[in-house]
Formats: structure tokens, C-alpha cells, sequence
């Protein structure tokens, strides 16, 4: 059991340097401190940005899937021997993973919203 912790908070730091250097990416890609609204190409330049930030969100979250699936066996040992139902087991690591996903996309959205141009006031 403590390998499985050890192995997951490691996991949790690489995936949060994977997110810097990411948004690093996108700082750069995106570059425009003032966003433009006024015609089609300023917002193909505003929804990529978006749908890059929708992209990066999702296939984040896709590398969990190896750690999931390696608790598998742990699972079908519990459900066939009866011990706890399956939502007990599913219910608290869903939960789990809500912390980290919130401190990721806040990570992301602290470091790229002012940049990217979405707004240009950095105070509000």
C-alpha cells in the first residue's frame, strides 16, 4: 500500500511539471496580452486557445487511466470475495482525483488566462 502511495504522489508532481510546460507552450503559442474581438480571425485565434486548453485538460487526465487500471485486480479481488460493494470502492478515489484536478486547472488558468489575452485585466 505504500508503494501505491509513493508511486501516486510522484505521479502527481510529474503531472503537474507536464502541465507547466504546457502552459508554457501555450503562453507562447498564444501570445497576446490584449485579445482582439473585432473579426473572424481574432476569434479562430480565441477559440484555438480555447480547444488547446480543452485538449491539454482532457489527455491530462488520460495518463490516470494506467494508475486506474492497475488497481483493477485489488477491485475484482474485494467484489468476488463479497467484501464491499463496487461503490465503495469507486466513490472515494473518484473523489480523490477532484482536489488534484482542480489544482490543476487552476495551476493552468493562474498561469495562462492574463497571457493568452482572455482578460486583459489582470485585476478583475
Amino acid at each position: 500500500m505504500t508503494m501505491i502511495f509513493c508511486d501516486i504522489t510522484v505521479c502527481s508532481s510529474c503531472f503537474v511539471f507536464q502541465l507547466f510546460i504546457m502552459a508554457l507552450i501555450a503562453m507562447t503559442l498564444f501570445f497576446r496580452t490584449e485579445m482582439h474581438r473585432d473579426d473572424q480571425d481574432d476569434a479562430g485565434v480565441y477559440a484555438g486557445a480555447l480547444f488547446f486548453t480543452l485538449v491539454t485538460m482532457m489527455f491530462n487526465g488520460m495518463s490516470e487511466i494506467s494508475m486506474t487500471i492497475a488497481k483493477l485486480p485489488v477491485y475484482y479481488k474485494q467484489r468476488d470475495l463479497l467484501f464491499y460493494p463496487s461503490w465503495a470502492y469507486a466513490i472515494p478515489s473518484w473523489i480523490l482525483k477532484i482536489p488534484v484536478s482542480l489544482v490543476e486547472v487552476s495551476l493552468w488558468v493562474f498561469l495562462t488566462y492574463y497571457v493568452i489575452g482572455f482578460d486583459p485585466n489582470v485585476g478583475r
